[in-house]
């Protein structure tokens, strides 16, 4: 198996790795769904148990050196990513708590164009005017998702605004750590990723209305948090050194398109015409405009 990854070229591997990454990544909502666990329990188990398996995979698999890679995160931008991350482990989770998981991946799939505009300010891109346009379509594709959340079918009774806005912070975090980690490219990404997958976890279980951490925790949370959600975020923060990162956003979309689908088919939970309308709105429009950043 390594001797067939190693004959294929730089960009093969690139796109293996994160299709590999993003197929283990696609059925992450329905294990959350399944856990049935408190929201913020539900942060707390996702975030320590990915923290410590990340850092074992990143010891053991993935570092060159490791004394230079952690010294490179206690810098400014490595402290700005560790804030980030801790952050989208947490906006997630709420916003799958909170609505229907069409609502969050579509909210979610914008991470590009958030990258796109992004770009503008910390590495100083141009971004022609179709560019924004698509942005501006993609958030109207959004809107729609969230306007019809509500008449999904056995979704949380929760806000379906709050959560499409938990999405939009999520792909918003996302895109600056990958732009700060494409501006500063010594900086260690999965050492600062783990370290705040901790600080997420830590934080959650100690705001969580339960008292003390909830050690009855499903196998379904255990497989989020030593799995899915490690080896899925070790294999997609690899795959931009070897292909580009539109191309590795554009893989990320199968999260938007089969995530829906795992939950339908384990729990029943359907989103109506127009969301999948709305979330073919946003599907086009980053397909769009990662065509169009290939010919610029």
């Amino acid at each position: 198996m390594f001797h067939y990854f190693n004959s294929l070229s730089n960009n093969y591997k690139g796109i293996l790795l994160a299709f590999v990454g993003v197929m283990i990544l696609t059925p992450d909502t329905l294990f959350m769904r399944l856990s049935e666990l408190e929201r913020w329990q539900m942060v707390g188990w996702r975030g320590v148990l990915m923290g410590i398996t990340l850092f074992i995979i990143w010891l053991c698999f993935v570092n060159k050196n490791p004394r230079k890679e952690l010294v490179s995160i206690i810098t400014i931008p490595g402290i700005l990513v560790m804030i980030s991350m801790a952050f989208n482990s947490i906006n997630f989770t709420l916003g799958v708590a909170e609505t229907s998981i069409m609502v969050v991946l579509t909210a979610l799939a914008t991470m590009p164009l958030f990258a796109a505009v992004l770009s503008v300010f910390l590495l100083k891109e141009r971004q022609p005017l179709l560019g924004w346009l698509i942005l501006i379509i993609a958030i109207i594709g959004v809107g729609i998702v969230v306007n019809d959340g509500n008449n999904a079918s056995n979704i949380p009774d929760g806000s379906v605004i709050l959560g499409g806005f938990y999405g939009l912070m999520t792909a918003l975090g996302l895109a600056f750590t990958f732009t700060l980690a494409r501006k500063y490219e010594w900086l260690a990404v999965i050492p600062a990723t783990c370290v705040a997958s901790l600080i997420s976890g830590i934080i959650a279980f100690y705001i969580s209305p339960e008292i003390g951490i909830d050690f009855s925790a499903p196998i379904s949370v255990i497989v989020m948090g030593i799995i899915i959600c490690p080896f899925s975020f070790a294999l997609l923060l690899i795959a931009p050194k070897y292909t580009q990162a539109s191309m590795v956003s554009l893989i990320m979309l199968l999260e938007m398109i089969l995530g829906p689908i795992w939950v339908w088919i384990g729990i029943g939970e359907a989103p109506t015409a127009t969301m999948i309308f709305g979330s073919f709105i946003v599907l086009s429009s980053i397909l769009m405009y990662i065509r169009i950043s290939k010919s610029l």
